[in-house]
Formats: C-alpha cells, structure tokens, sequence
C-alpha cells in the first residue's frame, strides 16, 4: 500500500461508498473516515464496515488524513475544499471525484493558494445511474479508467510527482486503470465520451413523452431504447451542475452534433442510400476497431 496511512472520504454516496468499500476490499486494516451530512449514511457505512469512524461535518474532524477523496457533487466541491483548508494547515493531498475538472482545478487553486495542501483532479470513468450508499459496489472501479489531471493544460507540474505516483499505485489497488491527461483536455473528452450522450439520453424520453404515444409505449421498446435511455434516470440536480460546468465545450460540440443531423436528415429525405450506407458503415467500423483494441 502506498504511504496514505490515514485515508477520508467526503460524501458517501454510490461513489464514495464504492471507493470506500474497494479500499478495505485491497487492504482491510486501512483506517478510513468519512464524512457526509445524514448520520444515517454514515451509522450504516459503519454498519457495513466500509469505514472506521464518521462525522457528519468537517470542521477538523479531517486534520490527521493524508489523502482525502471529495465525492460530492460538483457545485458542491469547492465548498468542501474550503472547508477542508479551514479544519487544518497541515500538508495534506486532495482528490476529487467530479466529472468535469478545469472549473474545479481552478477553484481550487484559488482557495488553496498559499496552503501547504495539494489538490489533484480525479474522475473514475464508473457509475450508474442509480445513486445513494445503498447501491455501493467495492468492484466498481475494476478495469474501469480514473482518470487523474494533475495539472490543468500543458506540462505536468514537478512538485506533485511524487504525490502523484503515490496516488496511481493507490488506484491501480482496487482494480482501476489510471489515465493522466490535463483537466481541459479532460472536459473535452467527456462532453464527448459522458455528458452529450446524457443529453441525448434525455432528449430522447422528453422527444417520446411529447408524441402522446398510448400506454404501451414503452412495453413495446426493445434493448436499442433502453440501453439508449438508461442514463437518462440519473439524478437531475447532478447533471445540470455537470452540465453546466463544462458549458463551453458542450455548447461547441452540440453546434456541431446537429449540424451531423441536418446532413444526414438531408440523406434521408433524399433517399440518398449510398451516404446512409457510408454513414452507417463508417461508424459501424470505427466502433467495432475500439472494441477491439
């Protein structure tokens, strides 16, 4: 195990309480806290034996830890670390679990400057669109990516390598691959790879609701629709901080995705079948090469 002797975790939700719960999975008698604001969640995280104590506030209940995971919502992050800074000086490593990070890394650069406290981005590439400590998986993160952003565009900064390798070692216990990337390049990425298909997820249950389709609609929906539309059960609260977060680049990548619908709505209505056959075809096979890599 690396050198995190003292190990918290600040919100207990399904990601909190999963990476809690794969931290004792890797090494049992790691001590961890936790803090979250329903003493119900944490008497039954205790219950469970995914943490050793836990608090339903900061304060300076957090000043002995050496690595502290923020898995709160993204509005939120800021003001745990806020918090955190205000419990104690003591030199201590922070990660988050946010889905977008440059927003975050700059708010926490503010808040943390002059602080001997060290703050690396983090986002495990694993969910569900279930939430809450009752839907907790300790293999949640196994062979999944988590990404880290050290640093927030350009070249990594020297001071948190050592930290940094610490920390990768760390994951790479309960199962996950690590993957450093800088946090713009990291909001790009998932405007692509999480947050535009949310959107679509969820234009396509408000499209469906809007047709006043009888009650059988969706008896009638086959895998295609569900698989498609799953997502979309996510917590709205969640999402529009998430959203909103990454405005830019979802906002560019949106312009850009109709513009993909206008050209092939003109293919259709023109019964084009040489372009939708190409447009098919050339997604098809750049999927099937992703898989098999």
């Amino acid at each position: 195990m690396p050198n995190f002797e003292k190990i918290a975790v600040v919100g207990v939700g399904l990601i909190g309480a999963s990476l809690a719960a794969a931290l004792k999975k890797a090494e049992p008698d790691l001590k961890i806290t936790a803090v979250d604001r329903s003493t119900e969640t944490i008497q039954k995280a205790e219950k469970l034996g995914i943490i050793d104590q836990g608090f339903t506030e900061i304060k300076d209940n957090l000043k002995d830890q050496d690595l502290i995971f923020i898995a709160v919502p993204v509005a939120a992050i800021s003001t745990v670390i806020r918090e955190i800074k205000e419990g104690s000086d003591s030199q201590q490593l922070l990660v988050d679990a946010g889905s977008t990070k440059k927003e975050i890394m700059l708010q926490a650069a503010e808040i943390l400057e002059g602080s001997s406290k060290i703050f690396i981005g983090g986002h495990p590439m694993a969910g569900s669109h279930k939430s809450g400590i009752d839907w907790h998986d300790p293999d949640l993160f196994r062979d999944a990516p988590f990404i880290l952003t050290p640093w927030l565009d350009g070249e990594q900064q020297e001071q948190k390598n050592e930290l940094l390798q610490q920390l990768k070692v760390l994951i790479g216990k309960i199962g996950a691959n690590v993957h450093l990337i800088s946090a713009a390049e990291h909001d790009r990425c998932t405007a692509y790879l999480s947050h535009l298909p949310h959107l679509l997820s969820s234009v396509l249950v408000n499209l469906s609701q809007k047709q006043e389709f009888n009650g059988e609609f969706f008896e009638l929906s086959g895998s295609g629709y569900q698989d498609m539309t799953r997502i979309a059960g996510s917590s709205a609260e969640l999402w529009q901080d998430i959203i909103l977060s990454n405005r830019k680049n979802l906002a560019e990548l949106i312009e850009k995705y109709i513009s993909e619908l206008k050209e092939l709505q003109q293919d259709i209505e023109n019964n084009d079948q040489n372009k939708i056959y190409d447009f098919l075809a050339r997604a098809a096979e750049i999927k099937n090469q992703s898989r098999e890599k």
